[in-house]
């Protein structure tokens, strides 16, 4: 495919771009995040936007410098339910100890889907991270409807869903109840919902992708929860085709850096016994549409 040629050929000039899927995502390398100037910070972006998500090796990001690093992208989101960091309210650790179950951000979902703005991005840094387990998937949404048949791209044109936090920070959420980590300060919610177009047009490119959150699902808008199940469940089974999907192996030092209009993800828990701290910055977004 000619597009996927035209990956293999980066025209970035302050760092190498390696492509990790033929669809989406790229690796960057020769690159200190703490020392960019606007000029790299130009070409981080048309990365993001190109590739949907970014990863890097190798990085030392304080909470200061990551703030720092962000701030160049746009403006922060504190999140509504996880308190920040102390003397850094924009920035929260994702801490899984030996004996938590709960592995924060488990299932298919897109950051802040219950939100009225939603993310733009998501800025992870590994700060603790065990030898193997804890991965992270990601789906290009964008890929994947293009991949869609004609028909069902027809279907789902003008449907909208309903997004809630009900599903993983009310006090009756089972998820909630499992418990959350010693290690983080989790607050329950009021239950809230939003509608959101499954089909976005990104704000930047103008690309549309589908826009799904499985995770913060409740109903299309005009259906109940059992008849809105099928065609969810037919547009989740689609975007996580392995041909749409790639998996992220943290080292301490990594750093991804998503573009959630385009894309959704997936903490995988798979570890058990030891500690995985993560530390998260989120770029505020805008009303999909």
């Amino acid at each position: 495919m000619q597009q996927n040629a035209e990956r293999l050929n980066e025209p970035f000039r302050h760092f190498t771009a390696t492509p990790v899927t033929g669809r989406f995502g790229a690796e960057i390398s020769d690159i200190d995040l703490n020392n960019l100037d606007d000029e790299m910070t130009q070409e981080l972006r048309a990365a993001l936007l190109k590739y949907h998500v970014i990863f890097f090796r190798d990085q030392d990001f304080s909470p200061e410098s990551q703030t720092a690093f962000a701030q160049r992208f746009g403006a922060l989101n504190r999140h509504p339910y996880v308190k920040g960091m102390d003397g850094h309210p924009d920035v929260f650790r994702i801490v899984k100890q030996p004996t938590d179950t709960h592995h924060f951000g488990e299932g298919w979902h897109t950051d802040l889907s219950y939100t009225e703005t939603p993310a733009m991005g998501t800025i992870l840094y590994g700060v603790e991270v065990p030898v193997a387990g804890g991965d992270t998937m990601f789906s290009s949404l964008a890929a994947a409807y293009e991949g869609l048949s004609e028909g069902l791209k027809e279907l789902i044109a003008d449907l909208k869903a309903v997004y809630t936090n009900a599903n993983t920070y009310s006090k009756e959420s089972p998820r909630f109840q499992l418990g959350v980590s010693k290690g983080m300060q989790v607050q329950t919610a009021n239950t809230n919902e939003v509608e959101h177009p499954v089909v976005r047009t990104h704000p930047e490119t103008g690309l549309k992708s589908l826009y799904l959150s499985p995770l913060h699902f409740n109903r299309f808008v005009g259906m109940t929860p059992e008849q809105s199940k099928p065609l969810f469940d037919t547009l989740v089974q689609h975007v996580t085709q392995p041909e749409f999907t790639c998996r992220f192996r943290w080292q301490n030092g990594s750093v991804a850096f998503w573009d959630n209009r385009c894309t959704m993800h997936y903490a995988i828990n798979d570890l058990t016994g030891v500690t995985r701290i993560m530390q998260r910055v989120t770029l505020e977004g805008d009303r999909p549409y």
